[in-house]
């Protein structure tokens, strides 16, 4: 059994204690062929405490699957008109993620005979049947459908695709959905968040919903509902754009702080960069989330895409569910305003391993592998970081092309999280948080989970703080990834 059976295998059947809990009682594994699921227990000595990072060659990395070309029937349409409320704040508090979509109601799908009302069944040519609903939230940026789903054949077939003829597109089936969603109930309970499925962003303000039944399954066997859907304030494909009749650079509503610091410039950094992701996602109150996330390595050397964040970013199965990761998000060339032409997204979610408030640390499994030439970045689990030492970050603030920062450790802090944010005084030697102050560069909103590092390995995530570029003297915290190695992340990067 591969690392990715096993590890889906361990995921599937966890279930944590209270809503914000640790995860702790989902065992470890994720690797090596030829074992059982179930991994270490906490107590066990890791292999190693320290490790280097990996390149995914071609050969280990798959490529996200196309959808085939095919005749489309006649859809159904809904068109909400433009949403007229104040866009949220795009200045992040500490310690929460930066929000870039809201949820919309959707009356005439609210329930699962409204839907069944407006689609049109038609035959198929294999006998089967099919029908589609085009729904439009004049406006958006892109948008995702919340899927509520109470009965779906393991057998149907759904594609997502625009009525604007572009090719972007994304298929799955009935027992791909089922399965995320009962993944989603071990893990987070039977609560309606769980039993939403996500449909992808296809960066547009329409997005077509077809579903495909075998031949002799009954459209009575389908009972889904699509209650609300996610709106798009926030330009995913270009953070920053060119406004050619004026000969000048405009900054969008995503764009990063004059003073943030273009990683495509850091050769230094060129192995570390690759490492990391830019994060959307759903949480579970329906709102659309940027955040960073960093691939990590493991002691088995198997490629097994674990994928460090923090857990005020993704704290639920769900949220883990609907997420989506873009690769090589960064500038064509050094302080280029022109996109990475390697950029590449995943949408296809991730297995929840681990999540804690205690050290704001969030541990998942990629379902899909991120694309050949990324890195699976090493760790320091040792405690080295300490105060006086110089540190660098690599995230993507405000959702922008990737960035760097440098600086270094402060002091040490005790801090804790709530729903408003991070709360931080300074600690000692045993306390969870570094705070991290910069030299060059700084944090934002988006920047949130994005790692810490120290001679090209990970040391800390960030969870929030004050810095700025017009704010003299703010810091940032990240939480120790020492202390979080040490409760649990060993059970799967050091078994």
């Amino acid at each position: 059994m591969d690392w990715w059976t096993r590890s889906r295998r361990i995921g599937r059947w966890c279930v944590s204690a209270v809503a914000a809990a640790v995860l702790a009682a989902c065992g470890g594994g994720g690797g090596g062929s030829g074992g059982s699921g179930g991994g270490s227990s906490s107590g066990s000595t890791p292999k190693a405490y320290v490790l280097d990072s990996l390149v995914l060659p071609a050969s280990a990395a798959k490529s996200a699957a196309a959808l085939p070309a095919a005749l489309r029937p006649t859809a159904a349409t809904l068109v909400l008109p433009p949403w007229s409320e104040a866009k949220q704040a795009l200045v992040a508090a500490p310690g929460t993620p930066l929000q870039i979509g809201v949820p919309r109601a959707l009356a005439a799908t609210q329930t699962a005979d409204g839907l069944a009302q407006m689609l049109n069944w038609t035959q198929a040519s294999d006998g089967g049947l099919v029908a589609a609903v085009s729904i439009t939230s004049t406006g958006a940026y892109g948008l995702r459908l919340g899927l509520l789903v109470a009965s779906l054949p393991d057998t149907a077939r759904i594609s997502l695709y625009r009525q604007d003829g572009s090719k972007t597109g994304y298929q799955t089936t009935g027992r791909a959905i089922n399965a995320a969603l009962a993944r989603n109930r071990a893990v987070d309970g039977d609560t309606q968040a769980a039993g939403t499925w996500w449909s992808p962003d296809l960066g547009a303000d329409e997005v077509t919903l077809e579903i495909e039944l075998p031949a002799g399954v009954p459209a009575s066997q389908l009972q889904i509902a699509i209650p609300t859907l996610a709106h798009a304030y926030v330009n995913l494909a270009l953070p920053i754009e060119a406004d050619l009749q004026a000969g000048a650079v405009t900054k969008t509503v995503g764009a990063a702080a004059a003073c943030e610091l273009d990683a495509s410039c850091a050769n230094q950094y060129a192995t570390e960069r690759n490492a990391v992701a830019r994060m959307t996602y759903m949480g579970s109150d329906s709102r659309y989330y940027y955040c960073t996330g960093t691939l990590l390595n493991n002691t088995r050397l198997d490629y097994a895409p674990y994928f460090l964040s923090a857990n005020h970013c993704v704290s639920t199965q769900a949220s883990a569910t609907s997420l989506r990761t873009d690769w090589f998000f960064r500038s064509a060339s050094c302080n280029s305003t022109a996109p990475n032409p390697q950029t590449a997204a995943r949408l296809q979610g991730a297995a929840l391993l681990y999540a804690t408030s205690v050290t704001d640390t969030s541990l998942m499994l990629l379902n899909e592998t991120p694309p050949a030439g990324v890195t699976l970045a090493g760790w320091d689990a040792r405690g080295t970081a300490a105060p006086g030492g110089a540190i660098y970050a690599l995230h993507q603030p405000q959702g922008d092309y990737l960035k760097y920062s440098e600086g270094q450790i402060q002091r040490y802090d005790n801090c804790s999280l709530s729903g408003g944010g991070i709360s931080c005084a300074s600690g000692s030697a045993q306390s969870d948080f570094l705070s991290v102050v910069w030299n060059r560069g700084t944090t934002e909103g988006g920047s949130s989970g994005s790692a810490l590092f120290i001679g090209g390995r990970v040391v800390g995530t960030l969870s929030g703080g004050s810095s700025s570029c017009t704010v003299a003297g703010g810091s940032d915290d990240y939480s120790r990834f020492d202390h979080a190695f040490g409760n649990k992340l060993k059970d799967w990067l050091a078994q």
